[in-house]
């Protein structure tokens, strides 16, 4: 049975830190003068978006869950409302949880790399490609960190409600896709040569 004891404190530290920073970085970002030369989620189709923005509140509203459990506002029989498939065994909810301490920290890492550039999809007239940090081996290490953790979610608690955050994964690879074409235009040779050295969303073996 899921250890909540452990759970809970672990993926509060990691997730409190991750807000912390993104809410510093877009404070910073709202005093700079910031001129977008495109906003292109327009472009993206609607299937994959809808996808992506379902599993990611989705996950947030777990993960708050899970930390509202522990604290004891939420008692553990909480879970029952996701509809879980089985009870997993601690080899299988540790395995989430690790990816879980693994997901997060890359999501925030990502973040103070680029700071605001690529910033929700924005390029800005001062925008550069960022190659430092973890974009040094996967070109969207954002939308990776949510597929690690979308799978640690399921694993930490295997249930209807945590199945339909996998079907983020290839809503994100789509949009990843997309993403990309729009960057070539954007730096063109530079990001054809970027990614001959790069996955796009795991590292290039």
């Amino acid at each position: 049975m899921l250890d909540i004891g452990l759970v809970g404190p672990l993926i509060a530290v990691l997730a409190a830190g991750d807000v912390i920073m993104h809410m510093c970085l877009d404070w910073k970002k709202t005093r700079r003068d910031h001129v977008a030369l495109r906003e292109p989620i327009a472009s993206v189709r609607v299937l994959p978006m809808t996808g992506a923005i379902i599993s990611t509140l989705l996950s947030f509203a777990l993960v708050s869950g899970l930390i509202l459990m522990w604290v004891g506002i939420l008692g553990i029989d909480t879970i029952s409302v996701l509809i879980p498939l089985f009870d997993p065994p601690p080899a299988i909810w540790v395995s989430g949880l690790m990816l879980l301490v693994v997901g997060i920290p890359i999501h925030g890492w990502s973040r103070w790399v680029r700071k605001n550039m690529a910033s929700s999809w924005e390029m800005s007239e001062e925008h550069v490609l960022i190659t430092s940090g973890p974009y040094r081996w996967i070109r969207h290490p954002s939308y990776a960190s949510y597929a690690i953790c979308f799978v640690g979610l399921f694993l930490l608690v295997p249930s209807v409600a945590t199945t339909i955050l996998l079907f983020g994964i290839p809503a994100y690879y789509s949009i990843a896709k997309r993403e990309e074409e729009l960057l070539l235009e954007q730096f063109g040779e530079e990001y054809r040569e970027y990614m001959k050295k790069t996955g796009r969303m795991a590292p290039r073996i």
